[in-house]
């Protein structure tokens, strides 16, 4: 490890937590979980399939994995750490403080409220994390403090530093490092002043010679660009000091979002030239002091451990007294990163960026409908909300297009999000149907058929995740040879007709739900790793709020994407299955 770095591990061990099981593996030889890849199984492609385990030496993995299985799912980054932020990372929309506060004074709180939340973790005062009585994964939450990513060489991983009294701060295309750890709320909101004053008063232009926007960057250009910078010594003190920050404050003082879809369209995507996207997490703090939390999903950070976390921040955030009583030490001055820049850097990097960005409006709320609704129906919430989006994807398709939902894993230990395809055939026989003779029967089968697809998903550890485990394990040398022959397998296979490249077609996501955030998502983004859209929903009692992203060749607005799945909302709202289920 590196010199102030805490542990290597993804998942950290949080003491005073109940440990949740471990995942359980599928029995050797068992080829199913492949279907979910996409791979056709017949007797010539297990046949396929078998020779590349045992040329590979997987087999003997497979055999004695369980042996040391919560080592590997604790170390090894199954996700890779991905770079390219605005398209990974997500935004949190935090509830506004009811007092009228400076945003100088809101990032104090914010600053507070962070701090409270890593000590209340660390020393196990935090309520763990539970459903159906059952413990959950708590070892994601470390990550959200003094964890960044960093590039050695070319290579890029997740650091995870000892330090949490420096604090980054962002304003006007500056990076500033403050050490903030005993620090009071007053001390905060000055040192936070005196950052923005002069960053306000930069020469025109000078915003653009911030290394930030690099870290905004694609992922493969980021990995040429950074050896480069880092061989410049002055640069590489920068970085070196930046990695042990314990989080970062964006100040965006010039924008005053009028509202918190707004503030999470300019924090995500709004202003790239004053975040440090390697960051864990981001606060980014606006002129009239509305906030939002940015996450870095490349950290190790899932949708639940991010919602439960900034709402956590902000709660805490909003009880900080604001007359402090406790006596305050002098804070040491902050101090301003120096850099040596290439022009051409930063506007490759801004080249990279523009092609995803999107300025159409991205968040919205369809009233009328929500949980209460579904609850007073018997039909469960995010199913039945998926058969309307389903038929709204297929009317404005003109195919049948097949979404894929994120799923927690997080009941099993150390264990990673995993996905279903919930386009099964019975949704789209009731899809199909919808007009002419759909019955509550059928409603409930299509119901019932994403229930098991969901089950299905995480009731193992799917084949595709224990060869990334595999893969992972052995020398550089062994790792080439076992993916060329993994490689291999795969384009015979595709030869063969036996196995389908596909992207995925649309992607969606339901956190849980906190009322400290009042939107999700990545907003102002394009994916490209989508065929159609992106898109995190919340159910509430009376209403759902979405957030869109469309992919790169998705021409459709928007507005006309929310049009049609409210229609068919609606129409799920008044079908002849809703008087059979009274």
């Amino acid at each position: 490890m590196l010199a102030g770095e805490r542990t290597r591990d993804i998942y950290e061990r949080v003491g005073g937590y109940p440990q949740p099981p471990l995942v359980p593996l599928p029995e050797f030889g068992d080829l199913s979980s492949l279907e979910r890849l996409g791979i056709r199984l017949t007797p010539t492609s297990r046949r396929i399939v078998r020779a590349a385990i045992a040329l590979t030496g997987f087999g003997a993995f497979w055999r004695r994995m369980p042996e040391g299985l919560e080592t590997l799912l604790r170390r090894t980054n199954l996700r890779g750490p991905g770079l390219f932020a605005p398209v990974i990372s997500a935004t949190l929309a935090l509830a506004d403080d009811s007092r009228p506060l400076s945003p100088f004074e809101r990032a104090a709180t914010l600053v507070l409220g962070a701090r409270s939340l890593y000590d209340d973790l660390k020393a196990g005062r935090l309520p763990a994390d539970e459903r159906d009585g059952q413990p959950l994964e708590m070892g994601q939450y470390p990550n959200l403090f003094s964890t960044s990513l960093i590039v050695e060489g070319k290579q890029p991983r997740v650091f995870k530093s000892t330090s949490t009294s420096q604090i980054t701060v962002m304003s006007g295309g500056r990076i500033w490092l403050l050490e903030g750890g005993e620090a009071t709320l007053r001390q905060l909101s000055e040192a936070l002043a005196a950052i923005a004053g002069p960053a306000t008063e930069r020469p025109g232009g000078e915003q653009e010679l911030s290394p930030a926007i690099l870290t905004s960057a694609g992922h493969l250009l980021q990995l040429r660009i950074w050896p480069r910078l880092q061989s410049i010594p002055r640069n590489a003190e920068s970085l070196a000091a930046l990695r042990h920050s314990f989080l970062a404050i964006c100040l965006d003082l010039d924008a005053a979002p009028a509202t918190h879809a707004e503030a999470a369209l300019l924090a995500h995507s709004g202003n790239p030239g004053n975040r440090w996207q390697h960051s864990s997490l981001q606060l980014v703090v606006f002129g009239n002091a509305r906030a939002c939390a940015v996450c870095n999903f490349s950290a190790y950070l899932d949708g639940n451990t991010m919602m439960r976390g900034a709402s956590e921040i902000q709660r805490r955030a909003a009880a900080c007294p604001l007359q402090e009583t406790k006596p305050e030490k002098a804070l040491p001055p902050a101090s301003r990163l120096e850099w040596v820049l290439r022009r051409e850097d930063l506007e490759r990097a801004q080249a990279s960026l523009r092609p995803l960005l999107d300025r159409q409006q991205a968040t919205f709320e369809i009233t009328g409908i929500g949980k209460d609704f579904f609850d007073a129906h018997g039909l469960p919430a995010v199913p039945a909300f998926v058969v309307a989006l389903q038929r709204a994807a297929n009317r404005l398709t003109g195919q049948r297009p097949r979404i894929t939902q994120f799923l927690s894993m997080s009941r099993y230990r150390a264990m990673d999000l995993t996905t279903a395809e919930v386009t099964t055939p019975e949704v789209l026989e009731f899809v199909e149907r919808w007009d002419r003779d759909a019955s509550l029967a059928l409603l409930r089968q299509a119901i019932d058929s994403q229930t098991r697809e969901c089950r299905k998903a995480r009731r193992y550890l799917n084949l595709f995740e224990m060869f990334a485990l595999f893969l992972n394990s052995g020398t550089r040398a062994q790792r080439l040879y076992r993916s060329w022959i993994a490689g291999a397998a795969a384009l015979l296979l595709r030869r063969l007709g036996f196995m389908q490249r596909s992207r995925r077609e649309i992607l969606i996501s339901h956190p849980e739900i906190y009322p400290e955030i009042p939107v999700v998502g990545r907003p102002g983004i394009r994916l490209p790793y989508v065929k159609y859209f992106g898109l995190h929903y919340q159910i509430l009692p009376q209403r759902i709020v979405i957030t869109l992203m469309p992919s790169v060749t998705w021409t459709i607005p928007n507005t006309q994407v929310v049009a049609e799945l409210k229609a068919a909302l609606d129409a799920l709202r008044s079908g002849a299955w809703v008087d059979q289920a009274r």
